[in-house]
């Protein structure tokens, strides 16, 4: 079965008595004001990651409408926004899946990797260690601090993210 992009954006699609069901959809909500229409098409997706229906296939699709948005920002900003931490940790994932390029927030996804919610921590770690531009100094020395001085219930995940971080700075 193969997602068109197009049904996610169809506003006729969504039955509004379910939309704060949240059995029924996601509670994540994208502030949107003043965005263009691409800008919230691109919000649709997002949107449409967390749906829990989405076949393997169609979320490749999604992350590749992602990559092809240039979506990085407002994947940062949803996972600023999103209150659970499944959904946070779905986002997260999008990063690393959609391929973009996420150095310039080395530190926001290091100090995610020291959480104590086992995914979001996974999929954070997933992500740094997938970051291959050069990080600045400022960022690695701030990330390594944290890292270092975290009591994350998940040890072994701390300890690749503080070698991860180590390697960077040698």
């Amino acid at each position: 079965m193969s997602i068109d992009v197009r049904e996610l954006l169809d506003d006729e699609s969504l039955d509004p008595k379910k939309l704060f069901n949240e059995e029924e959809y996601s509670t994540l909500i994208i502030k949107r004001e003043g965005f263009s229409k691409s800008e919230n098409d691109t919000a649709d997706l997002l949107e449409g990651l967390l749906d829990e229906n989405r076949t393997r296939i169609e979320k490749e699709e999604i992350f590749a409408e992602l990559k092809k948005a240039n979506a990085g920002e407002m994947l940062v900003n949803a996972i600023k926004e999103a209150q659970k931490n499944s959904e946070k940790a779905l986002l997260i994932a999008a990063c690393w899946e959609c391929g973009l390029d996420f150095t310039r927030h080395f530190l926001f996804f290091s100090v995610l990797a020291c959480h104590n919610d086992f995914n979001i921590a996974l999929e954070a770690l997933t992500l740094v260690e997938s970051i291959e531009g050069t990080v600045d100094e400022d960022s690695l020395t701030k990330a390594l601090v944290f890292a270092q001085n975290n009591k994350s219930e998940n040890p072994d995940l701390m300890a690749a993210l503080v070698e991860n971080i180590k390697d960077r700075i040698n």
